[in-house]
């Protein structure tokens, strides 16, 4: 009897462990998918964020987007 009412007090000591580490707030859900571009001198795909602007199109790096331009 004394093993059940222990076994019963080490359930009861994880589930409310487990209840404190629960966040408050719904885990946020990761972003939505990012727009890829193709860069204009070599063609890697680049997120839209990450892309560097030129005269001529969007560029994975600057040095691309000099070398091509210039």
């Amino acid at each position: 009897m004394k093993y059940l009412f222990l076994l019963l007090i080490v359930f009861a000591g994880i589930w409310w462990i487990r209840q404190q580490r629960k966040p408050d707030q719904p885990s946020t859900k990761k972003s939505d998918p990012q727009v890829m571009l193709p860069c204009a001198h070599c063609g890697t795909h680049v997120p839209e964020d990450d892309a560097i602007l030129g005269t001529q199109g969007m560029y994975c790096s600057k040095a691309h987007r000099d070398s091509h331009e210039g």
